[in-house]
C-alpha cells in the first residue's frame, strides 16, 4: 500500500510502491493492479497477533528516535516557517483530526518510521492541541498497534478502504498510497463543496497524477476520476520543494514527491458535473 510496507522498496516511476509484507511476487502486486479495496467496512485484525511488551518498548523507542531526527531536519524546519502560506491554510482549516493511512510496517521500514514521525510532529506542532489522531494499514502487527497507541494514535478495527466521510476538518496523511485509495477518500466526500473543503491531503502530488493520466489513459492515475476532478480545485505545495529533503536515502524514500493539498471550491460548484468535465483549471 505504501512506500514503507517493507524494507525493500521497488521503484515505480517517481514514487516507490512495494508489495505488502508476505505477498508473493505476482501480477496483482503491480501498481497497475492494486489489491481491491473493501466497498463497505470489514472487520480487521493485526497481521501478527503476538504481543511482546519488550518488543513494543523497543519499537516506541525507535519511533521516538525517528521523531527527534525529523524534528531536527531541514524538511521539518521549512514546515515550521511562521506566516507561510501552508501555516495560514492549516490555521484556517483548523483540522481537529489527523488520519495517517497506508503507513506500512514501521517496525520493518525506516521510511515508514520517518513518515510516522512526521505525523506525530504535525499533530504536536501544527494542529490544535485537542486534535485526535489515528493510523491504519492492513499490514500492521499487534506490536505496531500497541506502539501506535503509546504514541497517541488510535488504530481502527475496521478496514474501510479509505472510504471515510469526514464529520470534521481532517488532515489525511497518506504517504505514497495507490491512486485508488485517494480516489476512495474523495468519492466518500464528494457530496458538496463544503464537505470537500473539510479534507486536507498530504500525499502523492495530484498535479503529477493529472500529468500521468494525460500521458497514459489506461494507467491507474487515469482511473482515479475523483482525484483528477479534485486536482482542479487544489492548492498544492510540495514538501520537498527547493531541495528541502535532507540528503539521506531514507528521507528521500519517505518524502519524495509528497505534497500538501487544500481544496478551494465555491459553494455554487456542482461537483457531480466535474466528474465528466474535461481539462484542468
Amino acid at each position: 500500500m505504501t512506500a514503507a510496507a517493507t524494507s525493500t522498496p521497488a521503484a515505480a516511476g517517481d514514487w516507490t510502491v512495494v508489495r505488502r509484507r508476505g505477498d508473493a511476487p505476482h501480477a496483482a502486486s503491480h501498481p497497475d493492479a492494486p489489491p481491491p479495496l473493501p466497498v463497505t467496512p470489514i472487520p480487521w485484525s493485526p497481521s501478527d497477533p503476538s504481543l511482546d511488551p519488550a518488543a513494543v518498548s523497543r519499537l516506541v523507542a525507535r519511533a521516538n528516535a525517528a521523531i527527534s531526527r525529523v524534528a531536527a531536519s531541514r524538511l521539518y524546519g521549512r514546515l515550521l516557517l511562521p506566516d507561510s502560506p501552508l501555516r495560514r491554510r492549516l490555521a484556517l482549516l483548523g483540522p481537529s483530526r489527523l488520519s495517517l493511512r497506508g503507513v506500512g510496517s514501521f517496525d520493518s521500514s525506516p521510511a515508514a518510521r520517518l513518515q510516522l514521525a512526521l505525523a506525530a510532529l504535525l499533530r504536536r506542532d501544527l494542529l490544535p492541541a485537542a486534535a485526535a489522531a489515528d493510523l491504519f494499514d492492513p499490514v500492521l502487527s499487534a506490536a505496531e498497534c500497541a506502539a501506535a497507541a503509546a504514541l497517541g494514535f488510535s488504530v481502527p478495527r475496521l478496514d474501510d478502504g479509505c472510504r471515510r466521510r469526514v464529520e470534521e476538518p481532517t488532515l489525511f496523511y497518506m504517504p505514497h498510497c495507490e491512486a485508488s485509495l485517494y480516489d476512495a477518500l474523495f468519492a466518500a466526500n464528494w457530496e458538496s463543496p463544503a464537505q470537500l473543503r473539510r479534507v486536507c491531503v498530504l500525499g502523492n502530488s495530484f498535479r503529477r497524477y493529472a500529468t500521468q493520466a494525460e500521458e497514459n489513459r489506461a494507467g491507474p492515475a487515469a482511473k482515479a476520476a475523483h482525484v483528477l476532478a479534485a486536482e482542479r480545485f487544489a492548492w498544492e505545495e510540495r514538501v520537498d520543494e527547493a531541495g528541502c529533503v535532507d540528503e539521506d536515502d531514507w528521507f528521500t524514500r519517505a518524502f519524495n514527491e509528497t505534497s500538501w493539498h487544500f481544496f478551494e471550491v465555491e459553494d455554487d460548484v456542482d461537483l457531480a458535473t466535474t466528474m465528466t468535465a474535461g481539462g484542468r483549471r
